[in-house]
Parts: structure tokens; sequence; C-alpha cells
């Protein structure tokens, strides 16, 4: 793996948190590829990697936990297709994000997503994980998403899907939220039906969704409409400050750091 690029610097992510941190690119993580990687993010001065590895490598899996990565989620991506013709119109309900809704929103990403990777890595404040979804679902709403699906209550925004198109037939599930006072209610599934239509309508027959394997709520959901899963992998961090010895890769000897 020598002389493939392995590290991709993640230059908004470094700027929010305030810590240089990089993504690791390789499509095989192994041990043997460990020191051409730390040596590499030392070298630009990386405080945190970020690594994705398939589930159902034990090798990989294996590599990452010797290395000394953290795990901090297991990540679930599930496609089903859809046989929803466009609707010509959105639910009662359901609307897409205008303006002024963008301030509800907000409020509600702020306690919506605590099952995230973000929050179960200590190093990150619980506070500036709120902050992230707030401009998450801030920026989703001035564009930076397909679409924003949102369920009203009263005229007033209650609950959100984000929703991408990636692709002429692909639409993407992405944030989901429901603020904590609607919940329970049955609200969950009119605003995943008023998603799923709207992105029918756009011509998407097929939609994917990654969850957390720790969301159970949401796991349900997709398994009750018909969602299956295509891949499990996991997700770990490495702050490299923990990571001892000259260059980092002291103990590299193949069996890992030890």
């Amino acid at each position: 793996m020598r002389g493939e690029p392995q590290l991709s610097f993640l230059e908004w992510d470094s700027e929010f948190f305030g810590h240089r941190i990089a993504r690791v690119e390789s499509s095989a993580f192994e041990e043997r590829s460990a020191e051409d990687i730390l040596r590499q993010a030392r070298s630009e001065s990386i405080e945190c990697l970020y690594l994705l590895v398939d589930a159902a490598s034990s090798e990989s899996v294996r590599a990452a936990e010797r290395l000394g990565f953290s795990l901090v989620d297991v990540r679930v991506t599930r496609d089903c297709t859809t046989h929803r013709e466009n609707p010509g119109g959105l639910p009662e309900m359901i609307d897409l994000c205008r303006e002024e809704d963008i301030a509800n929103l907000v409020d509600i990403a702020r306690e919506s997503h605590r099952d995230s990777r973000f929050y179960h890595d200590p190093r990150f404040s619980d506070e500036r994980c709120d902050d992230l979804y707030a401009t998450w679902i801030e920026n989703a709403c001035r564009g930076a998403a397909a679409g924003v699906v949102v369920l009203r209550d009263e005229g007033r925004a209650v609950g959100y899907i984000t929703c991408e198109i990636p692709q002429a037939d692909l639409g993407v599930l992405g944030l989901v939220a429901i603020a904590d006072e609607k919940r329970g209610m049955g609200y969950g599934a009119r605003l995943f039906n008023g998603a799923m239509g709207w992105l029918a309508g756009q011509g998407c027959s097929r939609i994917r969704a990654v969850t957390q394997a720790r969301n159970i709520a949401a796991t349900r959901v997709y398994e009750a409409n018909g969602f299956r899963t295509v891949s499990v992998e996991n997700s770990y961090h490495l702050w490299l400050d923990g990571v001892d010895g000259v260059d980092g890769v002291d103990g590299l000897d193949g069996r890992g750091v030890q």
C-alpha cells in the first residue's frame, strides 16, 4: 500500500473542532500499512484520525484495535426500492423547509443526535457537538442538502429529515429528528413517509439510509418499511497524542503498537 494516498485532510472538521483532523483513505486497513499512515499523519501535524472499516474484516478490526483506535460508532447502511409514484404534492403536515423554520430546527438539532459518533468521543465536548448539528441543519436548510422535509404542527416546524440525491435515481435520507415533546405520537412515521414520497417525486427509485447501530428506534422504522442492510462498518477515532514513541510508530514490528 506504499505510495497510495492514505490520508485526506478534513478542512471543515478541523476548523470547526479546532484540531487538525484527517480521514484514513486506505481501502484495506492493515497493521503493515500503519507505519506509513502514522508517519504521514505526524508529518502533517494531524491530531485526530477518522477510520472506517468493514465490520466483517477481522484483520482490519484487529489492526485498528491493536493500534489504539477507539470504536465510536457502528454504521449501518440500508437500501430499499421505492414503488411510490410522484404524489403530485406533499401530504398534510409535511412541507419543505422555509427560512422562518431554521431557528426551530436548530433548537431541535441541538438535542436530537446524541447517538452520533462525535458524542461518543470524549475529546469532543457535548456543547461543541450540539453546535455541530445546529450548524449542519442550518446549512442544509440554506442549500447544502437537496431538500429538507419538515413536519409541521399547527404551522410550526417540529421535525425534519435532510435529503440528498447523489445520483439521478438514488435518494439518501440524512439527519432525522423530531422535537422531544412530539415524540411517541406517530409523527415519525408521517415524517418518514413524507420524505420517501418527496424523494420518489424527484425521480428516486432507490432510497438509502445510514444509521448508528445503537439507534434502535431508527432501525425499527427502516426495517418496517422494507429497508435491507447492505453494509456494516466500524467507525474509529485515534488521537495521536495518545500514540507513544518516536514518530508515533515505536513497537510497529508486525504486531502493532504494544
